[in-house]
């Protein structure tokens, strides 16, 4: 007979009025550490990249309050939550899964009156059991809470890393790509139904090599795209790193514009707040030749309408450090030593890639215009294409990209191919 799966509610007050939710950073770290203690992720089928402590510390803390808040630091994604609440599950004291549940007041769908609770950053072991203890308490607490519809898993919504893996296991997720074990998509179909899917495109020189010559034909008659732009007063520039502060707030004034939930499901405006800990956070791994920013020069300030960012692939620095250090698990100290050590060799081995721009692979991470059909977003890929080709990365992932938003997946398939699919479910 097995011993009986204990759920632990780490938050003390996980009902707030201004999204502060006091977490003690020894639980903090146990909530973090679950993925570490997930058996699947050290056998020799999973692509799993594990994150950097010191990133994930700040990026799931809630608590502001703390007198020690430079580490972690708090991510303000939280101050509009009024529900929170992280679980972990035991079995013989072991930890074996935990799960996230929360109230965003700022989301909101069309056809949904009242709020709506997520579940995410799950993790189990191969336990149904476990599984179904960690949905339940997390959908009882949530339903309880108020929430009248429930969905997920997510890293907070669409602005993070949404919904679970249900194909392309054997794939090597880039950055900010999530990545779970194949007995998941058991447990969430029995906890519930299909909401919608997210694809990542893969693209080589190969594959995207057809496309990039029909616009270079385009070109030879005279029909080129960025001059015809250039004549209605549309530039197209790399950000200046060395400006980043300002590059920041520009295009901060058109994303919310430019993504909606039309077409972005789980999508939600940022606030000033959460774009700017986003930005100082891409800072650390931002190559100025793939990133591009558009910009309107016959107005006075030169307003941006368009952008796209393209990132190098954290996750294969992560690897190759991983690979030569292994065995690494989070220390039982707040941030230990062996924690130390682990995230500044990372972080100086990632400095000097991005230094000399030595990367294999790249996710386009963010791309788009407030100017539809215009033209703007076969420029940008002609562009990230190009730079890629320059620095010779060899494969690329557009992602994540919704089964919803035809004006991404259609050119974005016939550059490449849907071969990564992930699935936001809706409890039933």
């Amino acid at each position: 007979m097995k011993p009986t799966v204990t759920i632990d509610r780490l938050i003390s007050r996980p009902v707030s009025a201004d999204g502060s939710f006091p977490l003690p950073v020894a639980k903090l770290k146990e909530f973090v550490g679950v993925a570490w203690s997930i058996p699947f992720y050290s056998t020799a089928e999973s692509r799993k990249v594990m994150p950097l402590l010191a990133v994930e510390m700040n990026d799931l803390n809630p608590d502001r309050n703390w007198w020690k808040k430079k580490f972690p630091g708090a991510n303000p994604f939280f101050h509009h939550c009024s529900f929170l609440q992280y679980y972990v599950a035991f079995r013989n004291g072991q930890p074996v899964g935990r799960i996230a549940a929360f109230i965003d007041h700022s989301y909101h769908e069309p056809m949904v009156q009242g709020e709506i609770g997520w579940v995410g950053l799950f993790e189990s072991s191969d336990d149904d059991d476990v599984a179904s203890a960690l949905l339940d308490a997390a959908t009882v607490d949530l339903q309880q809470s108020g929430a009248v519809k429930i969905i997920g898993p997510a890293r907070f919504n669409a602005n993070g890393e949404d919904g679970l893996l249900v194909d392309g296991f054997d794939k090597h997720p880039m950055v900010m790509e999530p990545y779970q074990p194949p007995y998941y998509r058991r447990f969430l179909e029995q906890w519930g139904a299909k909401e919608n899917d997210w694809y990542a495109f893969r693209m080589t020189h190969q594959s995207a090599s057809a496309y990039m010559k029909r616009l270079d034909n385009m070109r030879k008659r005279g029909q080129d795209l960025e001059q015809r732009l250039a004549r209605q007063g549309v530039a197209v520039r790399s950000v200046k790193i060395s400006d980043w502060k300002n590059e920041v707030a520009r295009v901060k004034t058109i994303y919310n514009v430019a993504w909606d939930t039309r077409v972005h499901p789980q999508f939600e405006q940022f606030s000033e707040e959460e774009f700017d800990y986003l930005a100082a956070g891409l800072k650390m791994i931002v190559i100025e030749d793939l990133v591009f920013v558009v910009e309107d020069i016959t107005k006075p300030d030169h307003p941006v309408i368009g952008m796209s960012v393209t990132l190098p692939d954290l996750n294969e620095v992560v690897e190759e450090y991983d690979q030569l250090h292994a065995g690494y698990v989070p220390s039982h100290h707040t941030y230990g030593l062996s924690d130390l050590r682990r995230d500044l060799g990372i972080y100086r081995l990632l400095r000097s890639r991005v230094k000399n721009r030595q990367f294999k692979q790249c996710r386009v991470f963010v791309l788009g215009t407030t100017r539809k059909k215009s033209g703007i977003d076969a420029v940008l890929y002609e562009k990230t294409y190009l730079a890629g080709l320059n620095m010779r990365v060899q494969l690329g992932s557009g992602s994540q990209v919704a089964d919803t938003n035809p004006e991404i997946y259609t050119p974005l398939s016939r550059m490449g191919t849907a071969d990564i699919t992930w699935r936001v479910y809706r409890h039933t």
